[in-house]
């Protein structure tokens, strides 16, 4: 699960009433991708040309969402998973500094939380992470009964 998917999760169940965001993050394992390219190159020139292409495009993939994401449940989420350069605010010049952004394009898409736990702040509820993705299924005994 990468920390841009956490900044989006929430538990919408009944028993949460709309307050189940941000969740917790219990770490087990973590696991951080390179940030490389993985585009092969026939020649110095054409791999220049494809890491300044690539570097454009986390730019502005950044630059689309920081409208949308909720920066301090950012910062607790990579806190939980034991990454705690970001900083606790966003400046006008943070936004505009393109090295801080391929940071944050790093961090939002190639940290991964693997295996662990998150929980829901309002109702406790424990949700397992296993192989990066979460499980979201209510149990048995969660479910009313259905007679069709």
């Amino acid at each position: 699960m990468r920390l841009l998917t956490h900044n989006t999760l929430r538990n919408n169940s009944d028993e949460a009433n709309g307050k189940g965001f941000p969740l917790k993050i219990t770490a087990i394992e973590v696991r951080v991708d390179d940030n490389t390219d993985n585009n092969v190159a026939n020649d110095n020139n054409d791999q220049t040309n494809s890491s300044e292409q690539q570097q454009k495009r986390e730019i502005a993939f950044v630059k689309g969402i920081l409208g949308i994401l909720d920066w301090p449940a950012l910062i607790r989420g990579a806190s939980q998973m034991g990454l705690t350069t970001l900083p606790p605010t966003l400046s006008e010049e943070l936004v505009t500094d393109p090295t801080f952004l391929r940071a944050l394009y790093h961090v939002l898409m190639n940290v991964h939380l693997v295996k662990g736990m998150v929980t829901c702040p309002t109702t406790g509820r424990e949700f397992p992470v296993t192989d990066g993705i979460v499980n979201f299924m209510l149990e048995e005994e969660e479910c009313e009964n259905v007679r069709y």
